[in-house]
């Protein structure tokens, strides 16, 4: 019997990380089917389909989205002034959740789950129309959509295409390889060249074909693989930017009055939705990754043409330092320790060249910059200070070495970049003190709003605890006083009848003492009754009980004991019980069969009341059938919590069965 007050609930799920995330509404996870008995090779079809649903048109879709978001939010902004961009700003962000809804679908068809983000109550008049500017979600899923999916579904489908039409081109070579001009020598040509250390030689068109073929069938025997690399790296940002926003543990909701003016969201909500976006790792994969790749591609080409290093060597500076940036997101020591590294690359390879910035170049500038603000978000103020001293020491140790610059503007180079550096650190540094202020704030409110919501709780335990007191505790006193004082007042009773008193009284004391350990319980009392509950042992005391009612009842038990868990046992004493009074309310002088026996792992009670003369003539006339089928309400959730099962119904001669299966251990 559950006398909680009715909260609704709070549908929770897990993210990717392992945290609950509650949701608005409860969204199933996609349906998984089981492939334990599914040959590799149906698996392999299965994903095959599955990774090209998702990765084929996730190009256009961004394609489309791109643009169009783009140009709404920039024609926003340059007409806010003249207010014509407040009102194109929330159909912006509109859109922008209804591309971030079709990437969230897209997911789940795939097989996350991940459910659907909640919106904002809109409110009225002008706060409805203007309701999407301050949706969090919004924001991110414009965020995400219009700058960080086009890159990478350029990367999963260029990457996918070109390997899959790579195979088939292989494949076929000897269809169409002939009528490609002649000249250059053909790819086994140069391949041969190159593991011989000998001069490129026509090999012909047979050994060209052959081995385009054999190029061809690798490259589609490994496309499965591939395509469902390319997939999960698209599953990995849309799990990482398109979570909904919602608070870091489920509060139940509660139905306090708002202020006049405002909607009845509390602003713990509000808070927890800029702490999930700022406290995950998820935007900072992103950010850093997205980051770290434009670094390298600006910094690749300007390194080797302007300062004159090797192609490669510049490639692996540059791509040195993007690396750095996504390490900085959860390890800050190997981020330092290879950003530096790169620093000091890239000052040791210009020191030759003059007329240009020296010793540290925009690009390693830019690099450091990213770095310390990157560090100071995401780790202690003490990593920002290990990072901003190196730094600037690998930088003085750079006016040392000899170089063709001039040391005025060396001097400055390095001054110039020491403070850009310290300034990016501080800002990340207070960055991070503020969100986790705002974090805690958000905890404490939270914790603020659990608390009320257990102070409404035990109030409304109270009220039904006095309700039961004023009602139930005294009608069971009345019946107790007059089944005792009956042979008092009623001279002349035989044996029988005051056996009958005797026993009602009894009960009716037994059910007092009960109702007050409940009540005790309900107002949250530590001084509650802490009898030992009754157990699988004392049905047979039961069944005595219930005959003595006049009732016929057989009871069927092991001979050896019966050893369940305490819930267990618990739990079939109850379902005993309330199976024996529902024979006796519905069925009176029906016999009434209980059975327990072990099937395998499991203790299957079986209570049973067949027809009889008895219960034929009690149909005949009216009988007060109390109850609305709470009592068997109890019973399926009892043993349903403990994983069994329970079955309730008519028998084929008439009676009435109920079988209990349960979890011995």
């Amino acid at each position: 019997m559950n006398l909680s007050p009715a909260i609704p609930p709070v549908s929770v799920s897990t993210g990717a990380s392992g945290t609950r995330t509650p949701y608005s509404e409860k969204v199933p996870s996609p349906a998984e089917p089981s492939q334990s008995g599914r040959s590799w090779w149906a698996r392999l079809r299965r994903n095959l389909g599955r990774d090209s649903v998702l990765v084929a048109p996730g190009l256009l879709i961004s394609v489309i989205a791109m643009p169009t978001l783009l140009t709404l939010f920039a024609i926003s902004i340059a007409t806010a002034i003249i207010w014509v961009g407040v009102l194109l700003l929330p159909l912006t962000l509109t859109i922008a959740r209804a591309f971030g809804t079709l990437s969230r679908g897209r997911a789940r068809a795939w097989g996350v789950p991940i459910a659907e983000a909640a919106m904002r109550p809109r409110g009225r008049g002008l706060r409805r129309l203007l309701a999407p500017t301050a949706d969090a979600r919004a924001w991110l899923d414009l965020l995400f959509e219009a700058v960080f999916a086009l890159p990478i579904r350029i990367v999963t489908f260029s990457v996918s295409a070109a390997w899959f039409f790579g195979g088939l081109g292989g494949l076929s070579f000897f269809l169409w390889g002939r009528f490609l001009p002649e000249g250059g020598g053909d790819t086994v040509d140069w391949v041969a060249a190159w593991l011989t250390n000998s001069p490129v030689t026509d090999l012909g068109f047979t050994a060209e074909a052959t081995f385009q073929f054999a190029a061809g069938l690798i490259l589609l025997l490994t496309f499965p693989f591939v395509l469902h690399a390319m997939a999960l790296l698209e599953i990995a940002a849309i799990r990482a930017a398109l979570p909904p926003v919602a608070s870091a543990a489920p509060v139940p909701p509660i139905a306090t009055a708002a202020p006049l003016g405002h909607s009845a969201e509390t602003s713990s909500t509000r808070t927890s939705a800029f702490a999930q976006f700022a406290g995950g790792q998820g935007w900072f994969w992103l950010a850093s990754a997205f980051v770290g790749v434009v670094l390298v591609a600006v910094s690749w080409p300007v390194t080797a043409v302007l300062y004159g290093v090797p192609s490669i060597i510049a490639m692996l500076v540059a791509v040195a330092q993007g690396v750095a940036l996504v390490l900085a997101v959860r390890w800050s020591t190997a981020a330092i320790g290879l950003g530096l590294a790169a620093q000091a690359a890239s000052i040791l390879l210009t020191a030759d060249t003059s007329g240009l910035v020296r010793p540290v170049t925009v690009t390693s500038l830019l690099a450091l910059v990213f770095l310390h603000l990157l560090v100071g978000l995401r780790h202690r103020w003490i990593h920002v200070v290990v990072l901003w001293s190196l730094s600037a020491l690998v930088g003085v140790l750079g006016l040392v070495l000899p170089h063709a610059g001039g040391f005025a503007g060396a001097l400055s180079n390095v001054i110039t970049t020491a403070a850009i550096a310290a300034g990016a650190g501080i800002i990340g540094v207070v960055g991070s003190l503020f969100i986790t202020g705002r974090r805690q704030l958000a905890v404490e409110r939270e914790l603020s709003a659990a608390e009320l919501a257990k102070r409404q709780e035990l109030e409304e335990r109270n009220r039904i605890a006095q309700e039961l007191h004023d009602v139930v505790a005294h009608s069971m006193s009345v019946i107790s006083v007059q089944a005792t004082t009956a042979k008092y007042r009623l001279p002349g009773l035989d044996e029988r009848s005051l056996g009958e008193f005797d026993s009602m009284a009894s009960s009716a004391r037994k059910a007092l003492t009960e109702m007050r350990g409940l009540l005790a319980i309900l107002r949250g009392g530590h001084d509650a009754d802490l009898a030992p509950q009754p157990t699988v042992d004392d049905v047979p005391a039961l069944g005595d009980v219930t005959r003595g009612s006049g009732a016929a009842v057989d009871l069927d038990f092991p001979a050896d004991p019966v050893e369940l868990s305490p819930t267990a046992s618990l739990t079939a004493f109850r379902v005993v019980q309330e199976s024996l009074s529902n024979a006796l309310r519905h069925a009176a002088g029906a016999p009434v069969t209980v059975a327990l026996a072990f099937v395998g792992e499991f203790v299957e009670i079986n209570v049973t009341n067949g027809p009889a003369e008895a219960a034929a003539a009690s149909r005949t006339t009216p009988q007060n059938r109390l109850g609305g089928g709470f009592g068997l309400r109890g019973m399926r959730e009892r043993v349903e919590a403990l994983g069994g099962s329970l079955r309730v119904g008519p028998t084929t001669i008439g009676g009435f069965e109920v079988r209990a299966t349960l979890p011995a251990d």
